[in-house]
């Protein structure tokens, strides 16, 4: 198999993958081939996995290049930002072995659109018998501590929901995706599912606009006194988020009144339910959307994405507009849930907000 991309759920892919099935041989595809050890180590402390201990896979080959490490892969997991997805499905298609599978770790921003397009359309898909489909949710919540070596998996999930393209292969695609991960792997009926779940694309895009929305882009912050991004979120960023859950759910309740029984939209359901559905328990306070936040063991420990000013003093920070929530959570979240809003006459201001702050 191939993980392709190079970021945080590459390095716990391999270190769980590896460490549960050591005979698979697992090649890497990534920009920085030079930087990665022979073995990614993932340390489990303080999270629900503590008692299995560190996990350990090997990386078979890595390279740059796709022709080395694509052909031969029954398996081909991209672990990448939504918005390079188009470009390394792109690179890898003309070394795709007929009937593999191709995913990715998380469906948001419409990947069974991007990966039509980057593999040559519906024709060329059923011609070579791929199999394209992707994980609702990534399977742990996860931070590099040595890039290219060790990692920290905070957060794994009880169980993963999953879908395909095409639609009858999903089974094949759910105990696949368990034999990589030993997580359960439920079928879901369909990609929409994955592009309207209230995920990431509202969680930070909420959260970071309420703390920030009256910095003046320059100010420093005391890297000691921020807050943590899901442990320490207060009300007014549960608010942000739960309005742009409703408006969610207001698009979903019009595609279901006008398809009916043609669409199943079972897994759009409301956010508290799904964090308490996929963090089963790890939840100590369902009370209400922050106290699921906060009392999440499956969210702790993870900051904001800030960076310094001056790269001489660590110590005074300031928001990283370049960071993956800016690249993939708006254009290739909010950005389309707004439009399917639009397209199916629901109003989402909440949404325009965001998208207009941002």
């Amino acid at each position: 198999m191939t993980i392709v991309g190079g970021g945080n759920l590459a390095h716990a892919s391999i270190a769980r993958i590896g460490h549960m099935n050591p005979r698979f041989k697992i090649n890497l595809l990534t920009r920085r081939p030079e930087a990665w050890s022979s073995e990614i180590t993932g340390y489990t402390k303080a999270s629900h996995w503590e008692n299995q201990g560190d996990l350990v896979g090997k990386i078979n080959k890595a390279s740059s290049n796709a022709a080395d490490v694509i052909p031969g892969s029954q398996i081909i997991i991209v672990c990448s930002p939504a918005h390079t997805k188009i470009e390394l499905l792109e690179q890898c298609r003309q070394y795709l072995d007929p009937g593999c599978l191709v995913g990715s770790i998380f469906g948001q921003g419409a990947f069974d659109w991007q990966a039509k397009h980057a593999l040559g359309g519906v024709e060329n898909i059923k011609k070579n018998n791929w199999t394209i489909f992707s994980l609702q949710y990534v399977p742990f919540i996860c931070k590099a501590v040595n890039y290219g070596k060790d990692i920290n998996i905070i957060g794994p999930k009880k169980h993963l929901y999953a879908t395909s393209y095409p639609l009858e292969n999903i089974h094949y695609v759910c105990n696949a995706v368990n034999h990589c991960y030993f997580i359960p792997v439920i079928p879901i009926p369909g990609f929409l599912n994955l592009t309207l779940v209230p995920s990431n694309q509202i969680i930070h895009p909420g959260r970071v606009y309420h703390f920030f929305k009256e910095w003046d882009g320059k100010s420093t912050f005391e890297a000691s006194e921020m807050p943590k991004l899901y442990e320490d979120l207060d009300d007014g960023s549960a608010q942000e988020i739960t309005w742009l859950d409703e408006e969610i759910q207001a698009i979903k309740a019009a595609l279901m009144k006008k398809f009916g029984d043609k669409l199943r939209l079972p897994q759009v359901v409301p956010i508290n339910d799904r964090i308490c559905a996929m963090y089963e328990g790890q939840v100590s306070d369902k009370t209400n959307l922050k106290r699921i936040f906060n009392t999440n063991i499956g969210y702790s420990r993870v900051p904001f994405p800030m960076v310094p000013k001056d790269p001489k003093d660590p110590t005074k920070v300031v928001l990283n507009l370049n960071a993956r929530f800016f690249w993939e959570d708006v254009p290739y979240g909010l950005c389309i849930l707004k439009d399917i809003g639009r397209i199916m006459g629901v109003a989402t201001p909440h949404m325009t907000k965001q998208i207009v702050w941002h």
